[in-house]
Parts: C-alpha cells; structure tokens; sequence
C-alpha cells in the first residue's frame, strides 16, 4: 500500500464515504422509526386510557378494560405476546460482587440482539473484498472506515440516553432513568467498533512497514487512541460496584470524561464527520440548559404565584427506625406525580453533591390553597445519605431547619387509574416508591376496583414509615367503592409479642388500629400456607400464617417468612374481570422473580389467547440506578 493511496482515502474525496455516509444517516433513520413507533403506541395508549375513563364513567358496573371489537383484541394479543417474551429474568445474583454480573431481562437482550444485528449487517456488507477486486489492495481500509463510520454514529446516540431532557422520553414516554442500561451498552458496543476501526488500519500500516512514519505524519491518530482509552476508563468506572462506592466521585469524573472524550474525537474525526460530534454537543447542551433554568426557577421561586420568599425550601430532617430519615420540604409550592423523584442539594452537608431520592407521598393541596409538604425517606447507606442520618440524630430536639435546594421532579412512573385490578409489591423502603400510587388510586378517580398492596418490612419497627397513611387510606376505602387489602409481612416472626404489648400500652388510636389489625390473626380457623421465598440473604423456612376474614381484614399483618411471588400475584389476577396491573419495587431478586412469573402466569392461562383470561401488565423498579 503506497502513501497516495492512503491520501485518497482520508481526503473528501474517498471512494468510501459516500457508502460510509448513507450507512451512517440509515442508522438514524433507523433510531428515529423505533421511536416513532413508541411514540405511535404511547398514542394509542392514551387513547385507550381515555376510553376506558369514558366508559368507567357512563356504566360504573362494566369493565373496561377488557379488549371490545378485533382491533382492541389484537393489539391485546400482540401486546400480552411481548409482554410474555421481555418479561422474565430467570437468572440473576446476590452476591455482594456478584449481583453486578446478573444477566439482563429477556427482553432487553432482545433488544440488545436487534441493535447489535443491524451494527453487524452496517459494519461487514460490502467490506470483505475478493481478491479479484479492483479495491483489494484497499481491503484493511475499507473495514477501518466502515467502523469509524458505525462508531461515530453511534456517539450522538450514547450521548442522547445519558440526558434527561431529551426528544426520546418527551416523545415515548419513556423515563430517562429507564434507558441507562442501554446507555452503558451502547457505550460498550462502541468501545467494541472503535477495536474493528484502529486494528484495521494498524494491520495494513504494518503489513506497509510504516506505522511509526503513519503516527508521526498524522497526528489524529494519537487523539483517536486517546479518545479510545476514555472510553474504555468510562466503561470500567461505571461498572456498578464502582458507582456504589461513590457516587459522587463517579458523576463528577464521568462528566469530565465525557467532555474530554468529545473533544479528543473533534480533533481525531474528519471535518466532513463532525457533524456527529456537534449532535451530541447538541443534545448535552440542549439538556443542561433546560435543566439549570428549570432548577433556577424552580428555587427562586418565580413562578410562585402565591407569595414571594427566598431561594430555596426549608427542610427537616427526622429519624426513623432501621437507620432511615424523612426529609420534608414545609412549603414545596410546586406539583409532582406519584412515583417521581427529585435531585436533592443540602450545601450544609454537601455544598457540591446533589442526589435522586423518590417522592413518599401524592401531591395534594390544603384548605389554604397550598401544597402538603413533599417528604422522602432515605435509607442511611454511606456519605451523604449518612450524614444527612447524622444530622438528623444532631437536630432531633432542636427543630433545626435546612435549606435545601431541588431539580425536579423527574421520572414518568405508570399510570394505573385504567386496570380493573391492581397488586402492589414493595420492599422496605420501596413503599416510597409504591404507596404514592396506591394513594393516587385511592384519591382519582379511576377504572380499579380492587387494590392489594403487599409490603414486605424486617422489623415491626418500620411500620412508623407509613402508618398513618395505610390506615388513612383503610378507613378511606371503608366509605368508597374501591376494595383494598393492606397485608404487611413482617418476616422476624420474634418480634410480635413483643409489638402487641407495645401496642396495648400506647394511648395512640392509631396504634390500635394496628393492634385490631394483627388480632386478625387470632383465633381464625382457617390457615394459609406461606412457602419459602429465596432472598439476598438466603432461604427463609415456611411458616403458617391465620387470617380472621373480618372488617379489619382490610389491614392485616404477617409474621414469618417471605410470601411467595405467587401467593401475592396468583389470587389478584385469577379474580380479576379485565386487566391487572402489578407493580413491584425492591431489590435484584424480588423484581427478578416477579418478572419471570408474571410471564409464567400469562402463557399459563393463555391470556388474550382464546381463553378468556385478561391481560398482565408489569412495571418493576429495582433499587439503585
């Protein structure tokens, strides 16, 4: 290979670009239908959701969410069908180095399958030459191009999912937080052409003898190593064991990094290329400008129409049992969803850390006009989770006041007023996650007849996390038609005697409340068996547990081991007269197990299959990020 020829093809006037060129733009086209289709199905969601409203609101006594007519039936099928497919996980661990190697969901390696088909199909159609042709002696070149070309294309895209504002979820639905498994993917997939792009061109300017004349002539391929070597550092430091050892360190260096990561590929790619390169300079910059007006608004103030004050939220800070806090903003003057979260900044305890926690309760007004105070409950992990448990011990019983500062709130988490039955799965903390929802419920009015929330805690001690609000919401449900069954499963069985001599002394009505609800479990002559259930920490034997089917079976608790996936799901779904919704939210395994059974469940009762039995929808949230 001579040098002319390799002039030629890094000049803009390469026999290769045009091909290269039409690839590339097909990759967005590509990326832009799938989101298009998305976007046509979140259409006819909505649609469907508001039919179902309609109709909830002409006849009370129908379902509505069961398929009328042979469009509904079919979208139906072809949806209980993906839903079957996607939805299990059947290996995974929990191990404390393990859990980061658990395979994803099928669905997402469906997903993953399809990307990874058509990178291939982009990367090797035409770049593996005969010897009898004409461009045979280019054929190292040819595929090196062809994967700088299928990398830089990819660039845009990888930068695209890590926004948060971006056309992808404004268009979908689709939460920003819920596409950053396949922002790390699509970063590896790159990380894997660039190796097809450098080791093509290196293996021809060895096979030439000029490798070192090829370095020094042009000095863009030391800044393509470079930027090659900050791709690697930035897969490796966001592997999720080095995330939870400190997550600040992490966002502040992977900042950089990808700054720096634009820049080396400005000066390494051709001219005729950058216009990858501004995209994602584009979409980044498009992000964190709606991001810090909105932040600036929002803690000014400005849009508060109700009176004037200054920057920021007065927050307070409270400990709870098993080393949570709940943090609660007096006055936060703006509206949130259930299941929405927001970036928290305490500068007296982090002037330069701000961090997500989920929302603990609906947004409501009082008599007044205003907002009920937003709170969270965080569990007490390490840095600024532990200080903000240590300053709550400090502050205890001195009412101390913080000013905090947010972004938010963020996440589009599901919206269930359309199901005709709804099971709620939730994991210690991940009631803060799921109690808003079945508050929402509980407050909207909405097609879902039957309500069960299942919420798994250690010790009775949690129960203060949300105690007023479940019996709150039992006494609600007691004057509306809404049937709901509160079960709390308290897997150390030892504690109970204890719990209901507690409960006996205590002059609180709602402690007796709670008291009622666990005599529930004396005297009954009926039994249900609970099996074992496999969690982080091991197998937890069986265990019988009695319920009394009487008025305060609406709120009742469980002593002993974990319930099964199936004792929660089966007897909610096989019940139901349309379609059940069932939201989980925990760790790695109960949301692993869910998701495998609720596809197991489906194809066991032919869903929209001829059989009768009514469609399953699953929305999991694992904890972490």
């Amino acid at each position: 290979m001579d040098m002319s020829g390799m002039d030629m093809s890094m000049g803009s006037e390469s026999p290769f670009r045009p091909v290269n060129e039409k690839l590339s733009h097909a990759l967005w086209y590509g990326i832009a239908g799938v989101v298009g289709l998305l976007t046509v199905i979140r259409v006819i969601r909505i649609l469907e959701t508001r039919r179902r409203h309609q109709l909830q609101r002409q006849d009370p006594s129908c379902t509505p969410s069961r398929p009328a007519g042979r469009f509904s039936q079919a979208f139906a099928t072809v949806t209980t069908s993906w839903r079957e497919l996607s939805y299990p996980q059947p290996v995974y661990f929990t191990g404390r180095i393990s859990k980061y190697f658990s395979p994803l969901p099928v669905g997402r390696w469906l997903i993953l399958i399809f990307y990874w088909t058509v990178l291939l199909c982009f990367l090797w159609v035409n770049t593996l030459l005969a010897p009898n042709d004409p461009m045979y002696a280019y054929k190292w070149e040819i595929v090196g191009f062809r994967a700088a070309w299928v990398s830089v294309s990819q660039i845009p895209f990888i930068y695209l999912l890590s926004c948060k504002f971006n056309p992808v979820s404004m268009l979908t639905g689709i939460s920003y937080e819920r596409f950053n498994w396949l922002h790390r993917w699509a970063a590896r997939t790159v990380f894997l052409t660039v190796i097809v792009h450098w080791s093509y061109f290196y293996r021809g300017w060895d096979i030439a003898d000029f490798v070192k004349l090829e370095i020094q002539m042009m000095p863009m391929v030391k800044y393509g190593f470079g930027a090659w070597a900050v791709l690697g550092w930035m897969i490796l430091s966001g592997f999720g064991f080095f995330r939870n050892l400190s997550y600040e360190l992490f966002v502040a260096q992977h900042i950089c990094a990808a700054a720096t990561l634009l820049w080396l590929l400005y000066v390494h790619v051709p001219t005729y290329t950058r216009y990858h390169i501004y995209m994602a300079i584009g979409f980044v910059a498009f992000d964190w400008s709606v991001r810090i007006i909105w932040m600036v608004l929002r803690n000014t103030h400005v849009l508060d129409r109700i009176r004037a004050r200054a920057p920021g939220y007065a927050t307070h800070l409270e400990t709870l049992p098993g080393d949570r806090v709940r943090i609660t903003i007096d006055d936060p003057a703006f509206r949130w969803k259930p299941g929405q979260h927001v970036y928290l900044s305490l500068p007296r305890l982090g002037p330069f850390e701000m961090h997500p926690f989920t929302i603990a309760n609906t947004c409501e007004e009082s008599r007044d006009g205003r907002i009920v105070p937003l709170t969270m409950i965080v569990r007490a992990h390490s840095g600024f989770s532990r200080r903000l448990f240590k300053a709550a011990m400090s502050s205890k019983n001195e009412n101390q006041t913080y000013q905090a500062f947010l972004s938010g709130p963020w996440g589009m988490p599901p919206d269930l007023s359309h199901y005709e039955s709804v099971v709620l799965i939730a994991c210690s903390s991940g009631a803060s996650f799921i109690v808003p929802l079945l508050q929402e419920l509980k407050e909207r009015p909405s097609c879902a007849r039957k309500v069960t929330l299942h919420w798994i805690i250690g010790s009775v001690d949690h129960l203060s996390w949300y105690e007023r609000d479940l019996i709150r919401l039992a006494e609600a449900t007691q004057r509306g038609d809404l049937r709901l069954q509160v079960v709390v499963h308290i897997t150390q069985s030892n504690q109970r005697i204890g719990f209901i001599e507690r409960v006996g002394g205590s002059g609180s009505a709602e402690r007796k409340s709670l008291a009622a609800a666990d005599s529930c479990f004396e005297g009954s002559s009926s039994s249900e068996s609970v099996p074992s259930l496999d969690n982080e920490k091991g197998s937890i034997s069986a265990k019988q547990a009695q319920v009394k089917q009487s008025d305060c079976s609406m709120l009742s608790m469980r002593y002993g081991a974990r319930p099964t996936i199936d004792s929660m799901v089966r007897p909610a779904v096989e019940a139901a007269l349309g379609e059940t919704a069932v939201v989980v939210c925990g760790g790695l395994s109960v949301t692993a197990q869910t998701r495998t059974y609720v596809a197991a469940l489906s194809d066991e009762r032919g869903v929209h299959k001829g059989s009768g039995a009514q469609g399953i929808f699953l929305f999991s949230e694992t904890y972490g990020w």
